[in-house]
């Protein structure tokens, strides 16, 4: 069953706060803030970012989607995880 939008977003925010922000203030970013163009996740942080998503929401982000686009906000992660939950064949669809 596809994780909720809001739910997705609250945890992708979770995750980032405590691995990443931790280090710049601990604050939470907004849904729509820049966390890449802010320094906020770097080259390391996208491949933490992408091995916390296939765990915890079961989806396999393919070498293609790793993408600025597709990791620039919360809601750009959010929209993608979505996305490979919605695809025919995704786990629990």
């Amino acid at each position: 069953m596809p994780t909720p939008n809001h739910d997705i977003t609250q945890l992708l925010t979770n995750f980032i706060t405590t691995e990443m922000a931790a280090r710049s203030g601990g604050d939470a970013p907004a849904p729509d803030f820049p966390i890449i163009e802010a320094g906020l996740v770097d080259s390391l942080g996208i491949f933490k970012l992408v091995a916390f998503i296939e765990e915890q929401f079961r989806v396999n982000v393919e070498p293609d989607e790793i993408l600025f686009e597709n990791f620039a906000t919360i809601n750009a992660i959010t929209k993608l995880v979505r996305a490979k939950q919605s695809a025919p064949g995704a786990a629990g669809t």
